[in-house]
């Protein structure tokens, strides 16, 4: 396999992407507008293609590997429709007006490509069924939605909508834009593209599911803060495990992980490793991070290559700019070192035009069987919003680190983790926390198509790999396709009952509140009933007067009241003002943890952000006052819930809102009331900040 420059890569002779900016030494992140170029991405890859293009009359059909796209240019709508498993429409953009003066200037295995004089716009249709349409001036679009919704999930004017047969994705280059998006009105959302915008349309699945591999292909996963190469002896006992290894251990295995890729034991430690790996048949995959390669970014100084007075992990590059300097280090590890492939732990998760060039640019380094894995917890965006579009270039999609509590989420597990009939790679689910594997979430895997990896260290525990063999490996035979399809279209056919019941509780969601009495009202005067959990950074931080709470701690340390609650919780109002506190994800706060590990917080930044914390998924925007006092309020139906806010405690505007899929129905725990760090538990940040004060003025459950 050659490997180019990765400035200078092309596929089947044309220029993938060529940033001019970066190669005069300046970051530049991929735009949308870079990727209308016909010269960008030219060829097809991993088996999606243009099958046919024709412009006739008033009419424009472009049909692709996942979907058909008609455009009736006389009444200016494009209809997508699904075209692998079901065939059907699935999304329609409506431009108001007659599209005249249409052109097809490209037709390829690779894309199709359409200009209009008016309204003068652009249409690009690639192989992988994404629709992009660039409005060189103003434009309208309303989208209407043509599927009931089984699940959806938003990050700014980027949307992705789901049924189990698959659905379609949303995404606009402008990215503060006001799209009006509702799932359950019609139009579902409305773009006011500016002169420049960019609109994307994703169909999905773009690609079939590759059943055969999803059987047999098993990952091995090594991680380890002491040793980035394991002896031969090691390496040989994993034969059984598995037939691709995942070298992950990112400072052990590099000398400058952050920075560069570099064996820490040099190349010929690599070397033997490889050797070792590929004499015994199994092919392997390395450590390499997209987000968290800091070389010639404003985050370089904090690189951190040693567990050594280890304080977390750096920041990260969310938006692209340092692609230009990330693709060459990848390409002299592939040239240099020979791996079979690459492990992303993280991607570009606030620009999807990024997102989408960093997966085809590095389709492109890899070839067609190269092994390309993404740790991709967080896809765009805090929530599990995603890019199928770019996910379908991806072998295997690993989700869900840290984020236990979601594992009961059904849906979670069914859209995001598995990710079967939305982009159709392997979704795996990251379960290297404290839920390992069990029979019950093994069953609840297979039966949304998921899979597990095989921690390397899993080995030593022979309970842990007898519930792997019996309840996991055992049913990974082509009887399991029959089961998960009947699965599937059983669900599907409940669609219409599942969306009416979201249709209703969101209207409720809507409308304020109707509790009854309370359940829980703090009473700070009587606060020797609350148990106080301190970190001892911070000597009696709370002080109360006038019946309001005023805690004193340094910025990124714990100090809070916990409350034990006496029934089941729908919701909590707390009045608060954040004041000196420096604490961003250790700010006022107030969470409430139940029995079954689901959990919810909501509170303040020092940056003038507000914050929630809900299973696992970290929610933080808007904006607030740090002087002033303000009122937030978290309240869930069955199966959905709101986060709002308040200057008055009178008049709320909704800030998110969140599916919990029915886990914040269980019995509560406790309670916490103060500097309540984002996961609810009590520890603090390395670096403990300075010394502030916030005040917390009332607390009520219902």
């Amino acid at each position: 396999m050659a490997f180019l420059d990765p400035v200078a890569v092309r596929v089947g002779g044309a220029l993938l992407l060529l940033a001019g900016s970066a190669v005069a030494g300046q970051a530049a992140a991929p735009t949308f507008q870079e990727l209308m170029d016909p010269s960008v991405f030219p060829e097809p890859q991993r088996g999606m293609v243009v099958e046919s293009a024709r412009l006739t009359g008033n009419r424009l059909e472009v049909v692709t590997t996942g979907a058909q796209f008609v455009a009736d240019l006389r009444r200016g709508e494009i209809t997508c429709r699904q075209r692998i498993g079901h065939e059907r429409p699935v999304v329609r953009l409506r431009l108001g007006k007659a599209l005249r003066g249409a052109r097809l200037t490209h037709r390829g295995p690779g894309l199709a490509r359409v200009t209009c004089t008016s309204p003068r716009l652009t249409i690009r249709i690639n192989g992988d069924s994404l629709l992009m349409l660039h409005a060189h001036e103003p434009l309208a679009v309303p989208v209407d939605r043509l599927i009931l919704p089984a699940w959806h999930t938003s990050f700014q004017a980027n949307h992705i909508v789901l049924d189990e047969w698959g659905g379609f994705g949303l995404y606009c280059s402008a990215t503060d834009l006001k799209d009006d998006f509702d799932l359950y009105a019609d139009p579902v959302a409305r773009y006011r593209l500016p002169a420049d915008a960019v609109l994307w349309v994703g169909v999905c699945p773009p690609k079939p599911y590759d059943w055969e591999r999803s059987l047999k292909d098993n990952v091995v996963w090594h991680w380890s803060d002491s040793e980035g190469y394991p002896p031969d002896d090691v390496l040989r006992s994993w034969k059984d495990l598995g037939n691709i290894v995942l070298l992950q251990s990112e400072v052990m295995l590099w000398k400058d992980w952050n920075l560069d890729f570099v064996p820490r034991l040099g190349p010929e430690e690599f070397a033997r490793v490889r050797k070792t790996l590929h004499d015994l048949g199994m092919r392997f995959i390395v450590y390499t991070s997209p987000y968290y390669f800091l070389k010639g970014t404003a985050l370089e100084g904090l690189a951190l290559n040693s567990f050594e007075n280890f304080k977390g992990w750096p920041p990260g590059t969310p938006t692209g700019e340092n692609i230009e300097l990330f693709m060459p280090a990848i390409t002299r590890v592939m040239r240099e070192y020979k791996p079979d492939g690459l492990y992303f732990d993280g991607q570009y998760t606030d620009n999807p035009a990024a997102l989408y060039a960093l997966a085809r640019r590095t389709r492109a380094l890899l070839g067609e069987e190269g092994i390309l894995e993404w740790h991709s917890t967080w896809a765009l965006g805090p929530s599990q919003c995603s890019l199928p579009q770019a996910d379908a270039y991806v072998d295997f999609i690993l989700r869900g680190e840290g984020v236990d509590a979601r594992y009961g989420d059904f849906d979670y597990l069914r859209f995001f983790v598995s990710g079967y009939n939305v982009h159709n790679s392997i979704g795996v689910i990251c379960n290297n926390g404290p839920t390992q594997v069990t029979p019950e979430l093994a069953s609840t895997l297979l039966r949304v198509n998921g899979r597990f990896h095989t921690i390397a260290g899993w080995a030593a525990n022979p309970k842990v790999m007898e519930t792997l063999r019996t309840h996991y490996q055992a049913r990974l035979t082509p009887a399991l396709r029959e089961e998960v399809d009947h699965e599937v279209d059983r669900r599907q056919a409940e669609i219409a009952a599942v969306a009416a019941r979201n249709k209703t509780e969101i209207a409720a969601l809507k409308a304020e509140p109707k509790w009854d009495q309370p359940l829980f009202r703090a009473d700070f005067a009587k606060i020797a009933a609350a148990k106080q959990v301190v970190s001892p950074h911070n000597q009696n931080p709370f002080t109360v007067a006038d019946g309001v709470l005023r805690v004193r701690g340094y910025a990124h340390t714990h100090a809070y009241l916990s409350y034990p609650l006496p029934g089941k919780a729908r919701g909590f109002v707390v009045r608060l003002r954040h004041g000196s506190d420096g604490g961003m994800s250790w700010g006022p706060s107030v969470a409430l943890r139940l029995a079954n590990n689901a959990r919810i917080r909501i509170g303040t930044r020092a940056d003038g952000e507000l914050q929630a914390d809900i299973n696992g998924e970290q929610l933080h925007g808007d904006t607030y006052r740090i002087s002033e006092w303000i009122w937030l309020r978290a309240r869930w139906t069955e199966r959905w819930g709101v986060v709002e806010c308040s200057n008055d405690g009178k008049r709320y505007r909704m800030v998110w809102r969140f599916s919990h899929a029915g886990t914040m129905n269980g019995e509560p725990v406790e309670l916490l009331i103060g500097k309540v760090p984002y996961h609810a538990q009590p520890q603090d940040n390395a670096d403990r900040g300075d010394l502030g004060e916030c005040e917390i003025g009332a607390v009520t459950v219902y």
